[in-house]
C-alpha cells in the first residue's frame, strides 16, 4: 500500500518536507540543559527561560491566533518562522541571563504566531479540496518529523563533538529561517477582510472571546482541555531536564545526547504508524485513555532502572507511547471545532499550556536541583492519572460536530 494517497503530494508536498527539514538540523532540545550547564546556570534558570517563552506565549497566544484567522494562516506562520529563527541565532553570541530572558521571550512571541495557524492552515487546505487526508497527514507528518530527528540526533553528535555545545543554536536559528523558503510554496485557502486597523483590533478581541466562550461550553473540547492541563502538568515533570539530569547522574558522555536524540526519532518513525494500524476511526478517545495508562505503568517503573540502558529503555518506552498518542490527540481536538474557529480554537489551547508552564516549570527545575530526577520522573505518573479520568468521563453523544 502506498505512503501517500493519490494527489496528496501534490498538495501538501512544502508541508510534507517542512516537517522533514525542520527536525533535522533542530537537535538543540538534546542539549539544552547540557548547555546552559557549561555557561553556569541552574535547572531553576533554567526553568525561568522556559518561562519566559511561555509568558510571551500567553500574552500574545489568543491575538495572534486571531490575526492567523482575520489575516491568513500563511502570513502568520512565516512571520512567526523568522521570529523564532532570528532569536535562536541571537541566543549563540548571549551569556547574560537577563539578555538570555529577553532573547526566549522573542521565541515565545514567534511561537504564537506559529501555534494554532499552523494546524489551521493545512486543516482548511484539506478540507477546502474535499480530500480525506487529514486523519492520515497527522500520523505522516509525525513519521516524517521522527525519521528527521534521527538525522539530527547523529548530525548534532557530530557538529557538538567539532564545533562545541554552543553550535545547536545556529542550527536551530538555520533551520527556521529555510522553513521560510519551503512553506512559501504551500497552497493557503483563505479569503482575507478588507478592515481598518482600529475595526481589526475590535475583530480580534471579539473572535477571541466567540473562540474561548465556544470551547467553554462545547462539552468534548472543555474536557478535552482539562485532560491537557494535567497532561501538561505531567509533562513538566517528566521533561528533559529529568531524564538527562538522570542520565548525567549515570555518567552519560555529553556527545551520547545526539545519539539518544536519534534514537527518540527512530521510535517516533513508527510509533505513529503502530498506532493507525491499532485504532479504529472513531475510536480515537478510547485509544488515547488506554496509551495514556500504558505511559504511567512505564513512569512507574522508573525507581527499578538503575543503569544507563535500563533509564534508556524507559525513556524509549515513554516516547514510544507518547509518539503514539500525539497525532490522535491532534485529529480529536480538530474533529469538533469548526473552520471559522480552527485557529483561535488552537491558540486558546496553547494558552492554557502556557500560563501553567509558566509557573511549574521554575518550581520542576527547583524541585529537580532538591530532590532529584527519579522523583520527579515519578510524579509525572502520578499527575497523570487525573487525564485517564477524564478522558473516561468524555460523553460524545452530547455534541453533533463530525470530522
Amino acid at each position: 500500500m502506498a505512503f501517500f494517497k493519490k494527489e496528496e503530494l501534490k498538495l501538501l508536498w512544502p508541508f510534507y518536507l517542512y516537517y522533514l527539514v525542520i527536525p533535522m538540523f533542530i537537535f538543540m532540545p538534546a542539549f539544552l540543559v547540557v548547555y546552559f550547564k557549561h555557561i553556569g546556570l541552574n535547572l531553576f534558570q533554567i526553568g525561568l527561560l522556559s518561562s519566559m517563552g511561555m509568558l510571551s506565549t500567553l500574552i500574545f497566544e489568543i491575538p495572534t491566533g486571531a490575526f492567523a484567522d482575520l489575516y491568513g494562516r500563511k502570513l502568520s506562520m512565516l512571520l512567526g518562522q523568522f521570529i523564532i529563527g532570528i532569536s535562536y541565532l541571537s541566543v549563540f553570541f548571549i551569556r547574560e541571563f537577563s539578555i538570555l530572558l529577553i532573547a526566549f521571550s522573542f521565541i515565545g512571541i514567534g511561537g504564537t504566531f506559529t501555534s494554532g495557524a499552523e494546524e489551521a492552515w493545512f486543516t482548511d487546505l484539506i478540507k477546502h479540496k474535499n480530500k480525506k487526508f487529514l486523519h492520515g497527514y497527522f500520523i505522516k507528518s509525525n513519521s516524517i518529523s521522527s525519521f528527521g530527528m534521527v538525522v539530527s540526533g547523529i548530525l548534532g553528535a557530530f557538529l557538538v563533538k567539532v564545533f562545541g555545545v554552543s553550535i545547536i543554536w545556529i542550527a536551530a536559528g538555520f533551520s527556521f529561517l529555510l522553513s521560510l523558503l519551503i512553506l512559501v510554496f504551500a497552497q493557503e485557502h483563505f479569503k482575507r477582510k478588507k478592515v481598518r486597523i482600529r475595526d481589526s483590533f475590535k475583530d480580534v478581541i471579539r473572535h477571541s472571546i466567540k473562540s474561548f466562550n465556544y470551547s467553554r461550553k462545547h462539552h468534548v473540547l472543555l474536557y478535552f482541555l482539562i485532560a491537557s492541563i494535567f497532561l501538561t502538568i505531567a509533562g513538566s515533570f517528566n521533561s528533559d531536564f529529568a531524564w538527562i539530569t538522570l542520565l548525567q547522574q549515570l555518567n552519560f558522555p555529553d556527545y551520547a545526547f545526539g545519539y539518544m536524540w536519534s534514537a527518540l526519532g527512530f521510535v517516533g518513525i513508527f510509533a505513529p504508524l503502530v498506532s493507525t494500524k491499532l485504532m479504529k476511526k472513531g475510536k480515537e478517545r478510547q485509544f488515547i485513555l488506554v496509551v495514556i495508562i500504558l505511559e504511567i505503568l512505564v513512569l512507574s517503573l522508573i525507581y527499578t532502572a538503575t543503569t544507563v540502558l535500563l533509564v534508556l529503555a524507559a525513556l524509549l518506552a515513554y516516547y514510544f507511547f507518547f509518539f503514539m498518542r500525539l497525532p490522535m490527540q491532534r485529529v480529536y481536538f480538530h474533529k469538533f471545532i469548526p473552520n471559522k474557529l480552527r485557529a483561535t480554537v488552537g491558540s486558546i489551547e496553547s494558552m492554557l499550556s502556557s500560563l501553567i508552564m509558566i509557573i511549574i516549570i521554575p518550581i520542576v527545575g527547583s524541585f529537580i536541583d532538591h530532590f532529584g530526577p527519579r522523583i520527579s520522573l515519578f510524579m509525572a505518573g502520578l499527575l497523570m492519572i487525573p487525564a485517564v479520568v477524564v478522558y473516561y468521563l468524555i460523553d460524545e453523544s452530547k455534541v453533533k460536530e463530525k470530522l
